[in-house]
């Protein structure tokens, strides 16, 4: 899994962030730990990664909660197109 080539990922001020692919005007907006799984993402991190590096920042978290939230977070990139599979 790996983001879109042509992707930007823009942080702002506030630690948010957007998302947005410049060929077909597709962006999400990302909140602080949207940004912080982006960078991981292309880090080359999977999946569980993600999870496990959820569990380890933030505290009070279940496994089950970091699991959900990062293949949600997955499936609205995927959805868009400004993540692939491949690779």
């Amino acid at each position: 899994m790996k983001p879109n080539p042509f992707v930007i990922m823009a942080e702002q001020f506030d630690g948010s962030g957007l998302v947005f692919d410049p060929e077909t005007n597709a962006a999400v907006s990302i909140n602080k730990t949207g940004v912080f799984l982006w960078n991981l993402l292309k880090d080359g991190r999977s999946e569980q990664e993600m999870a496990a590096a959820i569990l380890e920042r933030y505290d009070g978290v279940t496994p089950e909660k970091a699991d959900a939230d990062v293949k949600v977070f997955l499936d609205g990139l995927r959805e868009r197109s400004l993540i692939s599979d491949e690779g």
